[in-house]
């Protein structure tokens, strides 16, 4: 039996005691175990999870960088009779939920009479939208359940609660749900005050599919890491384009999700420029140029980027509107939507839209 579930659902305590019990199991190589790992977590690479052999009596937790490798992992597992849970988000999401100050579920009872709200099949903005509306209703101190089939909520939520100062009491995920436990504040505290601006702070938002405009944006965008601020980018809609894999990754769409593959470039490089494209001659022409004066590609310019722990934010709207999934995008890609964009512009004083 596998499941999934993300790994910021477990404390650091909590995935520690896993680790005691012989239960967490790395499955990256042993060069990025050694560079950091969760306390007492097993290293087992993938490349030799055939030869794992442990007591089937127990639930096994398997992590690796960003969840690829780790659900590769469990599969294989699964298919030999282990019950398995695949942390998704991998040690990326562990080291930035442990290093970061986000809104964690705070330590307090779960009501018994809480509202329950359902927003599956809502996508971003919507569920955000209803719960602040539903907020109002509440009195200080009441709860509410929501579930959202969106899983950008997971990070939109974290965010939301973080800049309202409502209370996150609970927060799971779960395949293709997200659960949350909200109980109301006393905001009016907050209102008179104004919104502090971290100058280390550097947002982008990344709207366009076009090749030189994206270069641009990663050459910004790692420019200003390098000059000391916190970046992140927001990709959305055509700029989705450029989070894409450099290898055609095999897909089984159906429909409208088929046109809009069949009609957007397969990888990064692939992309239009925004003038004198000319059926594609334009972009070998430019590619052709950068590579003589010695300029990044983009896929480089991403990589940089990666390297840089710059954030790199998928709008998981307009993956759903465009047919585009986590299959097709690199793996170091966080998701999200506009809840996640407005909690870090909300302390950035920089702030580009592309």
């Amino acid at each position: 039996m596998i499941q999934t579930k993300h790994i910021n659902t477990f404390s650091k305590d909590k995935l520690e005691t896993l680790a005691e019990h012989g239960q967490l199991i790395d499955v990256r190589t042993p060069e990025e175990y050694e560079l950091g790992h969760i306390h007492h977590a097993i290293s087992h690479p993938l490349s030799t999870i055939d030869t794992f052999q442990k007591s089937k009596d127990h639930t096994y937790y398997v992590y690796c960088k960003g969840g690829k490798r780790s659900l590769e992992a469990s599969e294989a597992l699964s298919a030999r009779g282990y019950d398995v849970v695949n942390l998704d988000g991998g040690y990326d999401a562990f080291t930035q939920d442990t290093e970061k100050n986000t809104a964690q579920p705070t330590a307090s009872t779960i009501q018994t009479n809480l509202k329950q709200l359902d927003y599956s099949g809502l996508q971003c903005p919507g569920p955000i939208v209803n719960l602040s509306q539903e907020m109002k209703q509440l009195n200080v101190g009441e709860q509410v359940e929501v579930t959202v089939s969106d899983f950008g909520f997971y990070n939109d939520i974290q965010s939301w609660t973080k800049q309202t100062g409502h209370q996150l009491i609970h927060l799971d995920q779960q395949n293709d749900k997200v659960k949350a436990i909200i109980e109301k504040a006393d905001t009016t505290k907050n209102q008179d005050m104004a919104v502090t601006h971290d100058k280390n702070n550097t947002t982008i938002v990344l709207f366009s599919g076009e090749l030189d405009k994206a270069i641009a944006a990663l050459i910004i965008a790692n420019g200003a890491k390098a000059a000391g601020r916190d970046v992140s980018i927001f990709f959305t809609f055509w700029g989705l384009n450029a989070l894409k894999k450099n290898h055609k990754v095999q897909t089984n769409k159906k429909g409208i999700a088929k046109m809009f593959d069949l009609m957007l470039p397969n990888t990064p490089v692939n992309m239009p420029i925004s003038k004198m494209n000319m059926f594609g001659l334009g972009n070998l022409m430019m590619r052709y140029v950068m590579k003589k004066k010695n300029v990044d590609s983009l896929p480089a310019l991403i990589d940089k980027a990666i390297a840089q722990d710059i954030k790199l934010i998928a709008c998981t709207m307009s993956m759903g509107v465009m047919g585009i999934t986590k299959a097709e995008l690199r793996d170091e890609v966080e998701y999200g939507g506009v809840g996640t964009y407005i909690g870090d512009t909300s302390t950035a004083s920089h702030n580009l839209f592309i």
